[in-house]
């Protein structure tokens, strides 16, 4: 096993879970979620949106890097199913990114030129591409990460219980924008699950030694 490249790993991870919590509170203390009920151009609008966002992308990004030394430090022990949701988690993690970034940079050009594009009832939300794509990758990153969290508590290497927060927290973060304007509680309890999830993980990682 290459201890560097698992140490190296774990910090990414660690990173990961630490940005994706910042990112995610910083929405309840700096943007106006509780006026989230009919439109999400409340929160587009505001002059935080951008940094805040800006620190989920980083956060989703560090946490996609990091993924493959879970895979590695559990190689000997690790199971069919725990490979192939590693690879089902980097496409789905990947598709997270790209959501993320979209979001962080387009949404607030867009509002500039009309704000209804944002209500739940408007041509955003209510456009089935736009919702089965959302849903497709939801799904896709909920699934590989339920994989890759059962094939932690199977492998008995890395912390079992952090592998259980994963595949809890990685589906319920990745599908709660599906709960319109109950979202950010749903993904508040995903998004805490799997932060914490993920920097229990890396300190396991960390331990395997220096760089």
């Amino acid at each position: 096993m290459d201890t560097s490249f698992v140490v190296t790993s774990g910090y990414l991870n660690l990173i990961a879970g630490i940005l994706l919590l910042i990112y995610w509170y910083a929405f309840a203390l700096f943007l106006p979620y509780r006026e989230l009920s009919t439109t999400l151009s409340v929160l587009v609008s505001n002059r935080n949106w951008l940094w805040i966002n800006t620190l989920g992308v980083l956060g989703a990004l560090a946490g996609l890097l990091g993924q493959a030394g879970i895979l590695v430090i559990q190689a000997p022990n690790t199971s069919w199913y725990a490979s192939i949701g590693f690879y089902i988690a980097v496409a789905g993690t990947t598709l997270l990114v790209g959501t993320m970034l979209w979001e962080t940079v387009l949404w607030p050009i867009l509002y500039r030129y009309d704000e209804s594009l944002f209500d739940f009832q408007g041509p955003i939300y209510s456009s089935r591409i736009f919702l089965g794509f959302f849903i497709v990758s939801g799904l896709i990153f909920g699934a590989g990460y339920v994989l890759v969290g059962i094939g932690i508590v199977q492998a008995g290497v890395l912390p079992r219980m952090a592998g259980i927060m994963l595949a809890i927290g990685a589906p319920t973060f990745g599908l709660g924008a599906m709960f319109g304007k109950y979202q950010v509680y749903v993904r508040s309890v995903g998004v805490t699950l799997m932060g914490a999830g993920l920097i229990w993980l890396a300190l396991a990682m960390v331990s395997q030694g220096p760089i």
